[in-house]
């Protein structure tokens, strides 16, 4: 009976084991195939979430395997130590981080740096190193995680030769080339330590890889692919002893001049469309981290994991603004390391260092000692790639699980296996063990899915807003929130909605409308929560100004209000030109309320001025910022200096030569100074950029009138009727025009423009 009983344990027990090892084989297969358009990153928080899923499903099995077996069998592998000191690091940095909670998702800021997912990693280490334990193993593992790769290039070669595309589903196509420059090493080694159909497979991926790099021709996945293969070759040279050994160093001799050809020759193939890959460059990042390591605190901690983007707005070079990208807020840098210098510090990057010191030594040890040496050369020259690629470029959600994939190898091969037997007292603690995982994997998996829900709303709710449908966009978005209100992106983006809707209402109906209260509040009570939930990130501040400078006249103080928003704003972001032109607006308006109030003409011209310092202040940061030089005019105009307005804006008109709205503002200032010429010019111009702007055609027309050009003023206002078919002056206007009158005759003083119109380029 005891016999059976301990059969039917010995069973289950192997019940576990096997399914833990096989959700490790399927994960390692899914994961570089993966991907669902459902949400706004449709690779990374997707991986993401099948990865923290599956992982603890596979813990939970382990967990079981040690309860019913009341034994724990434990690698010991010196890189554990290294791994767990830099997971401590990563743990205290995020407790002191400028976000702790974003610092722990990652998410939305960068998934990829947060601390849950290094968390998920080291799972995903300490289950490979503990559940497999020969080289046969780490052979299937690596086999089936090339077959996955193949199935991943194959797809983003279709992509772009057939599609037209440039999506695959490791991520951009640099940085799959990467992925597959770290990768080719070590599938060289296994196709010449393998045989026959399976040697055959393998040589077919690796052609396939190589096809790929040579289709993107990126030159840093071939000074990669140069390192680690030239490893490949000095070892064979080395080794030169057995037929593999000359193989050896044929295929990677081979692999070396293909690598330098295309490395020497930048050679581009007609009918690829493959866009540009936009980073920071390597120096930029670095003024950034050194600006960033002024804080004492910083240069040991960092600002904490996720947090690039908060050091990039902060410590951004004024170099930037005179770029294309100098609205960008960029996630990442150029460089991992230089990223995880910044966000965890000197003592983060140090023990990140300490794992790799620890590799190359357990590394050339197996390798002197000719433990396993096929494989472990595999894996000692693929990541040596992926160590130089963390120098020189950010890792995706798939360059770090190859990185802890190839890392939980190598523990597998310094395999020390020590067991630990639990009797008496300690019985308990596998059960209680067991219990812990299983409570914690169940209340993890049902918190990420609760989050992927509220991720798919929050992507329908943008969908729907592009798309022009309001109404079902904020009902999408609150859905969201209701399953997830702590993301501030969520808040941010509402209250941007609910403003939208809020100025659609108040074309139609009163202030007083309780809709419309409601909406003001929901406005601003979700722009305040943005900014309480993140309270470094500046999008939150500039959205809750932006918020508050909507509502001017609306909510008493909100001028007020909107300036300390962006003052807040400046602190994060001191270098940005749009905070400061935003700044110039909200004086601007205030110097036009207090001008239309007696006695307050002091006043009025303070905020004129402040207003004007800001625009100034903007210029200065970006000289070529049409906003601020277009609202500086607009300053110089409300201050009686025509002459000074009409200067600025002809100079603005040289930034901006396409933008009907400044070409219209420059001709009614043309127009006031009876510059009738030049304005006529300024408004056809306006026209042929946008033949429906209907304030060029009223002036047009006005200035054809003056001329006595009845048939060309009558062509003008028949086409403004048309756009605008219930407005009466136009009609009148028509009427004097065909009776040979003058075209305000009996019309009265000249009434305001039909239509508000904003410079296009400028609003954006």
């Amino acid at each position: 009976m005891n016999i059976s009983l301990k059969g039917k344990s010995v069973q289950i027990i192997n019940i576990f084991q096997k399914a833990s090892r096989n959700l490790i084989y399927l994960l390692v297969f899914l994961l570089p195939i993966f991907f669902l358009p459902l949400t706004i990153d449709p690779l990374d928080f997707n991986k993401q979430i099948l990865f923290g899923i599956l992982i603890f499903i596979a813990l939970i099995f382990w967990a079981a395997k040690i309860f019913f077996s009341s034994k724990l069998e434990i690698n010991f592998s010196f890189l554990n130590f290294p791994i767990l000191t830099f997971l401590f690091i990563y743990l205290i940095s995020t407790i002191f981080s400028l976000s702790p909670k974003e610092s722990f998702w990652g998410w939305p800021l960068n998934l990829n740096q947060g601390l849950l997912t290094l968390f998920l990693f080291f799972i995903f280490y300490f289950l490979i190193s503990n559940i497999f334990q020969k080289k046969e193993d780490i052979f299937l593992l690596f086999l089936i995680f090339l077959t996955s790769t193949f199935l991943a290039t194959i797809f983003a070669i279709y992509q772009i030769l057939l599609k037209k595309n440039s999506f695959t589903t490791i991520g951009t196509p640099n940085s799959l080339a990467i992925f597959l420059a770290t990768l080719l090493p070590l599938a060289i080694l296994l196709t010449i330590n393998s045989k026959k159909f399976l040697r055959l497979v393998l040589a077919i991926y690796s052609i396939s890889f190589s096809i790929f790099l040579i289709l993107i021709n990126f030159s840093l996945a071939w000074f990669l692919l140069i390192t680690g293969t030239l490893i490949l070759f000095i070892s064979g040279l080395l080794n030169l002893k057995r037929v593999e050994k000359f193989d050896l160093v044929f295929f990677s001799m081979l692999i070396l001049i293909i690598s330098l050809f295309f490395l020497s020759f930048r050679i581009s193939w007609s009918g690829l469309q493959i866009p540009a890959e936009i980073l920071l460059n390597q120096k930029t990042e670095f003024q950034i981290v050194k600006n960033s390591f002024k804080n004492v605190k910083n240069f040991f901690l960092g600002t904490g994991p996720s947090t690039f983007v908060f050091d990039y707005s902060k410590y951004k070079p004024t170099e930037i603004n005179q770029t294309a990208f100098w609205s960008w807020r960029f996630q990442n840098g150029a460089s991992e390391i230089q990223d995880k210098l910044m966000t965890s510090g000197i003592l983060g990057i140090s023990s990140l260092f300490f794992i790799f010191l620890t590799f190359f030594f357990i590394s050339l040890k197996n390798l002197s000692l000719r433990k396993n040496q096929f494989i472990s050369l595999g894996i000692f020259s693929s990541f040596t790639c992926l160590l130089f690629g963390q120098f020189l470029y950010p890792a995706n959600f798939s360059l770090l699980f190859l990185f802890w994939l190839i890392l939980g190898s190598l523990s597998v091969l310094d395999s020390k296996i020590k067991t630990v037997n639990f009797s008496g007292h300690f019985s308990l603690i596998p059960a209680i063990f067991l219990v812990f995982i299983f409570l914690f994997g169940i209340s993890f998996s049902f918190i990420q899915i609760r989050n992927y829900l509220a991720e798919l709303r929050y992507f329908q709710g943008l969908k729907a807003w592009q798309k022009g449908e309001l109404e079902q966009a904020i009902d999408l978005t609150e859905r969201a929130i209701n399953l997830n209100s702590s993301l501030d992106s969520y808040q941010r983006d509402i209250s941007q909605l609910y403003l939208a809707r809020l100025n659609q209402l108040l074309q139609k109906s009163e202030p007083s409308n309780p809709e419309i209260q409601g909406l003001i509040f929901k406005a601003l009570d979700s722009a305040k929560k943005a900014t309480k939930i993140s309270k470094n990130n500046v999008a939150n501040w500039n959205v809750r100004g932006f918020v508050y400078r909507n509502l001017i006249g609306l909510v008493d103080g909100a001028e007020d209000w909107a300036i300390d928003s962006y003052q807040k704003a400046i602190e994060l972001e001191p270098k940005n030109p749009y905070i400061f032109n935003e700044m110039g607006l909200i004086y601007l308006a205030k110097a036009d309320s207090l001008g239309r109030e007696s006695g307050k003409e002091e006043k009025s011209k303070e905020n004129l001025a402040k207003a004007e310092d800001n625009f100034q202040r903007a210029i200065e940061l970006k000289s070529d910022y049409a906003p601020a030089h277009f609202q500086l005019a607009m300053v110089y105009q409300r201050g009686g200096k025509t002459k000074e307005a009409i200067s600025k804006l002809e100079e603005t008109e040289l930034i901006a030569p396409l933008d009907s709205g400044l070409a219209f503002q420059l001709g009614l200032l043309y127009y006031n100074d009876n510059q009738m010429e030049k304005a006529k010019s300024e408004f056809l111009r306006a026209i042929s950029i946008d033949e429906n702007y209907s304030n060029a055609r009223y002036f047009l027309g006005l200035i054809y009138d003056k001329e006595g050009k009845k048939d060309l003023a009558i062509e003008q206002f028949e086409k403004i009727e048309e756009l605008n078919p219930e407005n009466l002056e136009v009609k009148e206007i028509l009427e004097n025009l065909r009776a040979g009158k003058s075209a305000l005759e009996g019309i009265g003083p000249l009434l305001p423009p039909i239509e508000e119109k904003q410079p296009e380029r400028l609003e954006k």
